[in-house]
């Protein structure tokens, strides 16, 4: 699961889904194998969740969607390197 996820409300792009992740040492590889590893978790039967297409899915310091908003939310969890976007409601 994200190490922080957040939810963003009435932004330009819709509501929006924000999920930070610390994946140590990061490469491409190992923040897939944890976004695989969220979405098995995240889509159980039962759980009731869902998962929608990512925006933006990356290293945090390459994220070009609503930087500032970003920015701000990432400081509350700055040792994560890794970052989701999507749009809420599935």
């Amino acid at each position: 699961m994200a190490d922080h996820t957040f939810r963003l409300k009435n932004t330009p792009l819709g509501n929006l889904v924000v999920k930070f992740y610390q994946v140590e040492p990061y490469s491409e590889e190992a923040f897939a194998q944890v976004c695989v590893r969220d979405f098995w978790l995240t889509t159980a039967p039962g759980s009731g969740s869902t998962w929608s297409l990512a925006i933006y899915q990356g290293p945090v310091a390459d994220n070009p969607v609503l930087p500032e908003a970003i920015a701000q939310l990432h400081a509350r969890c700055p040792a994560c390197n890794g970052l989701r976007i999507e749009r809420a409601g599935g």
